[in-house]
């Protein structure tokens, strides 16, 4: 049986994460606070980090990733230039002499 991914709003998931996240500074357990609402604390971990994260100003791992990606392409192509622009210097320093 495969699990239905959009059972569950994101208002839902929003709401059950600011509750969760004000209860654990209060010094309940998250484990604790899912079993009340009958809600597996797996999923709504998930959901706690995201929201925390989201809180932070933080990316999304996806789009860290993303960005990694971006910023290795750019210095690969950087490090090109730059050998490219090495041996054109060395071509031109020996025309000189």
């Amino acid at each position: 049986m495969v699990a239905n991914q959009n059972k569950y709003t994101p208002e839902f998931k929003r709401e059950t994460a600011d509750y969760i996240i004000a209860a654990v500074a209060e010094g309940r357990s998250i484990k604790g606070c899912c079993e009340e609402l009958g809600l597996s604390d797996r999923t709504v971990g998930k959901w706690v980090a995201d929201r925390r994260r989201e809180l932070g100003g933080e990316p999304a791992p996806e789009a860290a990733g993303r960005e990694l990606r971006d910023a290795q392409r750019r210095i690969r192509e950087l490090e090109m230039e730059n050998a490219f622009l090495k041996k054109a210097a060395a071509f031109f320093a020996s025309d000189r002499l």
